[in-house]
C-alpha cells in the first residue's frame, strides 16, 4: 500500500507542470469492475482450473493532453472481492499504470484510447503467499459525453488487460513458473475537465 501511495503522489507531481503547459487536462473518477479469467480462479491460487474471478472497485485517472488530441495518463484503480468462493478470503487488487492516450472529439461526445503500463498488487487475506506485485499492461478506451463546459459523463470505459502471475508451489521437484492472466475491465464515471 506504501509503494501506490508514493507512485500516486510522484505521478501526481509530474503531471501537474504538464497541465499548466496545456490547454486541456481531465481527472476521471468512478466505479470498477473486473473479470479475471480462468487460470486464476475463485481460490486465487493462479495457474489451477476454477470459474473467473470479478471484483468490484474504484477507478481515477488524470490524462494531461499536450498535442492536439495526444496526451499522456495516469490511471489508478482498486478493486475487492467480498469472499472468494473456494478459499474463504478476502482479496485486495491496486493497479497503478501510465501511458500514451489519444481522444477524438465531436461536438459533445468523445471517444478515447490508450496503452497503459505498470504494476499490479494483489493481496489476499487467506495466505501471505497469495501477496504479489508484478508487471500489467492494459488496452483499452471508451466514450464520454459533456454535460457542462467544465463535466462529462463517462458510461463505458473498457480495459483489456495482461499480467503474469505467480502459481502457488504444489511441493514439486522444480518451481512452476508464473503464468499469463487475461482479464476485462469495465469503468463508468464522471469526468472534470480543466
Amino acid at each position: 500500500m506504501r509503494i501506490l501511495r508514493i507512485v500516486l503522489l510522484v505521478s501526481v507531481s509530474c503531471s501537474v507542470p504538464m497541465l499548466g503547459q496545456t490547454d486541456k487536462g481531465e481527472l476521471f473518477g468512478g466505479y470498477s469492475f473486473e473479470r479475471i479469467a480462468p487460470g486464476c480462479g475463485s481460490d486465487y491460487r493462479c495457474g489451477s482450473s476454477g470459474p473467473t474471478t470479478n471484483l468490484n472497485g474504484w477507478t481515477a485517472a488524470l490524462t494531461g493532453y499536450f498535442y492536439k488530441s495526444l496526451g499522456i495518463s495516469a490511471q489508478f484503480t482498486g478493486n475487492y472481492n467480498g469472499t472468494a468462493a473456494l478459499s474463504n478470503s478476502t482479496v485486495n487488487r491496486y493497479t497503478y499504470q501510465f501511458g500514451p492516450a489519444y481522444a477524438f472529439r465531436v461536438r459533445n461526445a468523445s471517444a478515447f484510447a490508450h496503452a497503459l503500463f505498470g504494476g499490479v498488487t494483489q493481496e489476499s487475506s487467506a495466505d501471505q503467499t497469495l501477496r504479489y506485485t508484478r508487471f500489467i499492461w492494459s488496452v483499452g478506451g471508451g466514450l464520454d459525453f459533456k454535460a457542462s463546459s467544465r463535466i462529462s459523463i463517462r458510461p463505458v470505459q473498457l480495459d483489456y488487460e495482461r499480467q503474469s502471475v505467480p502459481v502457488v508451489d504444489t511441493g514439486g521437484p522444480t518451481p512452476i513458473p508464473p503464468v499469463g492472466v487475461n482479464g476485462l475491465r469495465y469503468s463508468a464515471g464522471i469526468v472534470l475537465n480543466f
